[in-house]
């Protein structure tokens, strides 16, 4: 924590002298699927947060909203890191809303590994995958839709977040790198951009976190289908359910049962595929479900820096 600490006054260094009268906080060391916190006290304007490498691979994201609670007052910009990215160097970009240039920095991004599978499929899942069918583009149209919304609004306390099935069995992990092998000797690469998590079949899955439900209905690829928005462009994503309890615009709390398990759509088995994504990205969910999905470290960090003023 002490690093940290010292890291973050290093870039407030930086970065004040820069950015006029406010002050900017955020990370710089990170993994592909983490996301990235920034936050800046002492302003209510909108900006656009950009990340650019040297080889002209970048990540932006526009979710900027207002955030008043006892230990942080004013704006917090969250990007999702693909797991595709390279690793290495990035400059950190805050635009404002006529695209000029506020502040700068730079964050690291480490290289991490991802699991490999081989993912069998009989004849009907090999149809659902490899047949055309302009419905299932629709629907994918659709969702990605939602997923590059957000609600702008204002947040007043931080908001932690735990899984939907507590004493599941997880079966496949953020970032997977599948290959299907289709019925007829022919394969395909994916990368799995959720958690699978296993159960026996009508286990209650909960909603994990405050929010409301943006999406609630059958598609032919993912199945019964849920999707909650938890934050501004934060969204809870929920596949395969065997029923859903909800409807779209529910408010809906951490533990409100949402729907059962089961096999619906594209699976080989009864399992939850959980996903979590900010601003369209689909991220790892292991530190938002350690620190909660505004990084309550960095803000905790914040204040024992001032308090060590």
């Amino acid at each position: 924590m002490k690093s940290l600490s010292i890291t973050i006054i290093i870039f407030l260094m930086l970065l004040t002298e820069v950015f006029a009268d406010q002050e900017v906080y955020y990370n710089s060391n990170f993994e592909r699927g983490d996301v990235v916190t920034v936050l800046i006290q002492g302003d209510d304007k909108s900006y656009i947060l950009e990340l650019v490498n040297s080889y002209g691979q970048y990540e932006t994201s526009n979710i900027f909203f207002p955030v008043d609670t006892i230990n942080f007052k004013g704006q917090v910009a969250l990007i999702g890191l693909d797991s595709t990215l390279k690793a290495g160097k990035y400059t950190l970009l805050i635009k404002n809303d006529d695209g000029g240039i506020e502040s700068t920095g730079e964050i690291l991004i480490h290289e991490n590994t991802f699991k490999k599978e081989n993912i069998p499929l009989d004849h009907a899942n090999t149809s659902l995958r490899t047949d055309p069918n302009p419905e299932i583009v629709s629907e994918a149209v659709q969702i990605h839709q939602i997923y590059g919304t957000s609600s702008f609004s204002s947040v007043s306390r931080l908001k932690s977040i735990s899984l939907p099935i507590l004493n599941g069995i997880i079966t496949s992990w953020y970032g997977d790198r599948r290959l299907f092998l289709y019925s007829d000797g022919s394969s395909s690469a994916a990368i799995h951009n959720g958690t699978d998590i296993a159960a026996p079949f009508g286990t209650k899955i909960n909603a994990g976190c405050t929010g409301q439900v943006v999406f609630a209905g059958k598609r032919i690829i993912t199945g019964n289908s849920v999707v909650i928005e938890y934050l501004p462009g934060v969204y809870g994503v929920f596949f395969h359910m065997n029923e859903f309890f909800v409807s779209k615009g529910d408010i809906v709390v951490e533990d409100t049962v949402i729907g059962s398990l089961g096999s619906s759509g594209l699976a080989t088995g009864p399992h939850l595929h959980w996903e979590l994504r900010v601003g369209g990205v689909p991220v790892n969910p292991d530190s938002l479900l350690k620190n909660g999905l505004i990084d309550n470290s960095l803000i905790m960090s914040i204040v024992s820096s001032h308090t060590a003023e």
